[in-house]
């Protein structure tokens, strides 16, 4: 007779000699993500259900982020529990069902960063218009490299290209990248470009790291992403400052074209030696406007102008003066006729002859016979006596 645990020990070897390689596609529910790192879901269809766990090595591998509803096709084994007696599928690979694997991971890293703000437009930060030193984040033999290089010497030969080898594919790449970045944003450079060529989704994918798109974020200089082709995007794209569909098209956008340049500078002379020309005329014009307002002509006729203020002042006082003048006339004409009068007055009253009695004026009428008077004119006086 078998026990308990025996029973479940003979279970367990015939579940999982049996069934020591499972594919099955359901849907996750319950899931519990363990502090151990063990994650321990419930894989569901409409009419069964079965207990699932991925232990912490594989789940760490998984590339996308797992949730309840997702519909998924685990890769694992059979197991049973035995302290419990309960079976349970012990997954070493999920995988979306549907859509790539890779394809959902970028999807969901990607909302979950700009949820976050690090792709936000206000904080990006202007490329340099003329740029001294440049940093190159690749790999030293690549051929992109080597046509970023070629690119910067065609364009803008003086500027000093710094090149930061790292890898740029496989598990360790992120890493890597991550320290080459460090290092040039620290190096004095203008700006940083993050290049790699072209490959396939899975070659390209160290550019999808979110800790790489933390530190592209972090840096604080400014960031051009270059990586494979205009097709292809990756998170860093979204990360960096600005996003170059090409390696060689990041060094374009980056370096002025010296032949260009040199154009610019001529039609710049030129509108400038116009300008000066316009200015200069102006001017010229204005200082031949002040030149005639200053003239000698100009001079005599203020001169002029202030003479016949004169003239005028003279003329008011002139006639002031003859007001005066008529006046004083018209009044001495007065005075002298006045004075006519009274001389005139004078010559009658010389031969008037005062009459005077006791002393009192008397008028002849009042006077009789044998009356002493005194009789006095202007230039004598008498006395008489009345017969």
């Amino acid at each position: 007779m078998l026990s308990v645990s025996e029973l479940n020990e003979q279970a367990k070897t015939l579940l999982e000699t049996t069934f020591s390689y499972v594919e099955v596609e359901g849907e996750i529910s319950r899931l519990v993500k363990h502090g151990s790192g063990h994650w321990y879901f419930t894989l569901k269809d409409e009419k069964a259900a079965i207990s699932a766990v991925i232990y912490k090595f594989n789940a760490a591998k998984l590339k996308f982020d797992v949730a309840d509803g997702m519909k998924v096709a685990l890769y694992g084994k059979i197991s049973l529990y035995s302290p419990s007696g309960s079976y349970q599928f012990i997954a070493t690979l999920i995988r979306p069902s549907g859509e790539g694997e890779l394809e959902l991971a970028f999807k969901q890293l990607k909302a979950r960063l700009e949820s976050e703000g690090l792709f936000d437009i206000s904080r990006k930060k202007p490329l340099p218009k003329f740029p001294r030193k440049i940093a190159l984040v690749t790999s030293k033999t690549s051929a992109a490299l080597q046509d970023m290089l070629r690119i910067a010497s065609q364009r803008w030969a003086p500027a000093e290209i710094l090149v930061f080898d790292s890898l740029t594919q496989g598990e360790t790449a992120p890493a890597s990248l991550i320290r080459a970045l460090k290092r040039a944003d620290t190096s004095g450079a203008d700006a940083i470009v993050l290049a790699r060529g072209g490959g396939s989704r899975e070659d390209l994918w160290c550019f999808n790291d979110e800790n790489l798109a933390r530190e592209i974020y972090a840096v604080r200089t400014p960031v051009i992403s270059a990586v494979g082709h205009e097709i292809d995007y990756v998170i860093s794209d979204f990360a960096a400052d600005f996003r170059a569909p090409t390696p060689s098209a990041a060094m374009a956008a980056l370096l002025p074209d010296a032949g260009e340049l040199m154009q610019s500078i001529d039609r710049l002379s030129e509108a400038a030696d116009a300008a000066f020309m316009r200015v200069w005329e102006r001017k010229f014009n204005a200082l031949a406007m002040m030149r005639a307002r200053f003239s000698q002509a100009s001079l005599e006729q203020k001169i002029a102008r202030k003479e016949q203020i004169l003239l005028n002042l003279r003329q008011v006082l002139d006639a002031a003066a003859q007001t005066k003048l008529l006046k004083f006339e018209n009044a001495l004409k007065l005075a002298r006729a006045a004075y006519a009068q009274q001389e005139s007055f004078f010559a009658q009253i010389s031969n008037f002859v005062r009459v005077q009695k006791d002393g009192k004026t008397v008028n002849l009428s009042e006077l009789k016979p044998g009356d002493r008077i005194a009789l006095s004119s202007v230039n004598a006086s008498k006395e008489a006596e009345i017969l």
